[in-house]
């Protein structure tokens, strides 16, 4: 909103994703940031799931972020928790699928950086180590880096950047930019796209959208491969809205709300 990354690009992966939206956000405490996306396929429309999430925050600063996908009949599918200790773009994180077994994300022990998953309950788990070459993301870190590079988006120049992708146990080279305007619930939004090496064109999709709040730098709208799995066992494309209203559609099928906590209680 951002197998994220792209999987997100996770997703977000990405998540996505996979993004530090904000959209539809309440607020407990001084340190906690909550709000939903509501996913749905990017063919046809039908809504699959939404993410709930809730952030922690300290001295202004993001450093932990659950996610939990909640599908269409309100149970939890998936859950992913991420952390932002050691870098503000390359979170250490995990995504788990409790119907599948799989498993995916990225560990820092020892000064190393590991990428792991797992496809399935009795997979064996692959890894793969890589180095922080910035500029860097992944998974949900693709947004905070998004943030950084903002003015230079809407200032009509090209962002190179790494991804490391856990899910492909690969470290993928990206380019984001912006591509146009949009309206948002009747407000002005921009477009970034970020588009794949050509070789990967053909496994993900030709671009990855995002729609920003040009005032907040809010994620609104994610639309490219996400984090959760078809009957096949496969990622698939998805558009996410980070909505200020629950869809009809989401309360219908059980959808947590907004607020911190609802997940849990």
């Amino acid at each position: 909103m951002l197998r994220p990354a792209f999987c997100l690009l996770t997703g977000a992966a990405l998540a996505v994703g996979t993004a530090t939206a904000i959209a539809q956000q309440s607020e407990n405490a001084s340190d906690m940031r909550c709000f939903n996306g509501y996913g749905y396929t990017l063919e046809g429309g039908d809504y699959r799931y939404t993410e709930h999430h809730e952030q922690r925050l300290a001295d202004g600063k993001l450093r932990d972020w659950d996610v939990t996908y909640v599908g269409r009949n309100g149970e939890t599918i998936a859950t992913k928790q991420l952390e932002f200790a050691d870098s503000d773009t390359v979170p250490t994180y995990t995504l788990e699928i409790p119907a599948s077994g799989y498993r995916e994300g990225i560990r820092h022990e020892g000064g190393e950086w590991t990428m792991f998953r797992r496809e399935s309950r009795d997979a064996e788990e692959q890894t793969k180590t890589f180095t922080i070459d910035t500029p860097m993301a992944a998974d949900s870190g693709f947004d905070p880096l998004v943030r950084q590079r903002f003015d230079d988006l809407t200032a009509g120049q090209t962002v190179a950047f790494n991804f490391a992708a856990a899910g492909r146990q690969a470290v993928i080279k990206l380019r984001a930019k912006q591509t146009g305007t949009t309206t948002f619930e009747g407000k002005q939004a921009v477009v970034f796209d970020a588009e794949l090496d050509m070789f990967l064109v053909n496994f993900f999709v030709d671009s990855l959208k995002l729609t920003y709040d040009p005032d907040s730098k809010r994620l609104l709208e994610y639309r490219g491969i996400g984090n959760m799995h078809n009957d096949a066992g496969e990622v698939y494309p998805v558009r996410v809205t980070y909505a200020s209203d629950m869809p009809a559609e989401a309360r219908s099928a059980g959808a947590p709300s907004a607020q911190c906590g609802a997940v849990n209680g």
